[in-house]
């Protein structure tokens, strides 16, 4: 994504976000956020928002109970997070298909400026053979309520209860 897409009118579709500061163990040599911390935030923004649909998390959400697998996961970079600088994740679900849906975050600074964008993609799967399967429905539903007219539905989406 470019940097001049990302507006206003853009940055409202968010409905979810956190908020953190820059630690220590973040940052690199020159003192500014490391790139793959990013990617962090972002584990830990798309997990609140699963929280926040009302799914509990504990180690077996995502492996037994809605079982997900990242494939998918790029992010650009446009200006840099400093030691204690504060920022925010925004998070969104952009569309949803019969197993798979992208998360959007989108990392700003104490200002509002924006440092990153970032996108996910995540297959729901069937836990013993590692082949994807329908997303359920109750969590199709959640995400269209959650989203508002802001999310993308591909295919038939009735899936699984």
């Amino acid at each position: 994504m470019r940097l001049e897409e990302i507006t206003t009118e853009f940055i409202r579709k968010f409905n979810h976000r956190i908020e953190g500061k820059v630690r220590f163990h973040e940052v690199d040599s020159f003192g500014v956020v490391h790139n793959l911390v990013y990617f962090y935030w972002m584990e830990i923004a798309q997990t609140e928002y699963f929280e926040n649909l009302g799914f509990e998390v504990n180690p077996e959400t995502f492996t037994k109970q809605f079982p997900l697998m990242k494939v998918h996961n790029e992010i650009d970079y446009f200006s840099p997070l400093r030691l204690g600088e504060k920022y925010q994740v925004l998070t969104r679900i952009s569309w949803i298909r019969n197993s798979s849906f992208e998360y959007q975050n989108l990392i700003l600074n104490g200002n509002g400026g924006v440092a990153a964008f970032g996108k996910s993609i995540l297959v729901h799967l069937d836990s013993s053979t590692l082949e994807s399967v329908k997303l359920p429905t109750r969590f199709v539903e959640l995400v269209r309520n959650f989203e508002g007219g802001y999310v993308e539905q591909y295919e038939d989406l009735n899936g699984p209860e």
